[in-house]
C-alpha cells in the first residue's frame, strides 16, 4: 500500500514527519528558495511567470539524476479554496491510469490550530482532507503546469492549484515542495545531498533565512 510504503520511507529518512500532519513534513536540512522576488508587483503575470520558471529550474535540479520513481503527496482540504481553484486540473497532470492507482482516501489531519482540553493542555485540532499517494517517474507527471497552477493561484488567475503537494525521491532523499509564487524548500536528511543546488541556486536563497540556511552547509 503506498501510503504505508511513503511512512516507512519517512521513519527511515524523516523520523519526525507524519502523513496525518502535514506541518511536521520536512527534512533535518532545507534550502528555502525566492521565486516571485520582491522586485515584481503581485498580481502580474510577470511575476507568475518567473515564479514558474524559477520552481521549475530548482525542481529539474532536485530530481534530474534520478531514474526511479517518485512519491507525490497531495492534501486536499475539504473547507473550500478561497481561491475558487478546481481538484481536478491538479489530478489531470498525472496519467489516468497512474492516478487510478494512487492512494486516495479522506483521513482526519492534524493542523497546526489548537485548542485546549480540562488540564490547560494543548491539543491540536483535526481537519478532514483527502489525501492522495503516488508513485511514478518524474518524465510522467506535468511539473511546468502543477508549478503554474501553484504560482497562479493567489494571484487570482486560471488555472489555479490550491492543493498542498509534495514531491520525495526515495533514490536520494530529497525533496520538494513549491508553497506559492513567493517560494519553495528543497530539503534532505543531510547536507551533502543538496549540497549541490545550495551551491548552484545561491542567488535565489531567501536572504531573511540564509544565516539558517548557511549553518547547514558550513562542513
Amino acid at each position: 500500500m503506498l501510503r504505508q510504503e511513503l511512512q516507512s520511507y519517512f521513519e527511515r529518512v524523516y523520523p519526525y514527519s507524519k502523513i496525518d500532519t502535514e506541518h511536521t513534513l520536512g527534512g533535518q536540512v532545507h534550502i528555502r528558495f525566492e521565486l516571485g522576488g520582491e522586485q515584481l508587483e503581485n498580481g502580474t503575470t510577470e511575476r507568475v511567470n518567473q515564479a514558474t520558471e524559477r520552481a521549475l529550474t530548482i525542481f529539474t535540479d532536485t530530481f534530474q539524476e534520478t531514474t526511479n520513481e517518485i512519491f507525490v503527496l497531495i492534501y486536499e482540504y475539504q473547507r473550500g479554496s478561497i481561491f475558487n481553484a478546481s481538484n481536478d486540473y491538479l489530478h489531470k497532470q498525472f496519467p489516468a491510469n497512474s492516478f487510478a492507482k494512487f492512494y486516495n482516501q479522506m483521513e482526519m489531519v492534524n493542523t497546526r490550530h489548537f485548542t485546549t482540553d480540562e488540564n490547560g493542555n494543548d491539543v491540536s485540532e483535526k481537519d478532514e482532507v483527502r489525501i492522495i499517494i503516488g508513485k511514478l517517474p518524474v518524465k510522467d507527471i506535468n511539473v511546468k503546469n502543477i508549478l503554474n497552477g501553484i504560482a497562479n493561484t493567489e494571484m487570482g488567475f486560471d488555472p489555479g492549484i490550491d492543493q498542498r503537494i509534495f514531491f520525495f525521491d526515495p533514490s536520494t532523499d530529497r525533496a520538494f515542495q513549491m508553497y506559492d509564487d513567493r517560494g519553495c524548500y528543497v530539503w534532505s536528511d543531510k547536507a551533502d545531498k543538496i549540497r549541490d543546488i545550495y551551491i548552484k541556486r545561491n542567488d535565489w536563497i531567501v536572504e531573511y533565512h540564509r544565516p539558517e540556511i548557511e549553518e547547514y552547509f558550513k562542513q
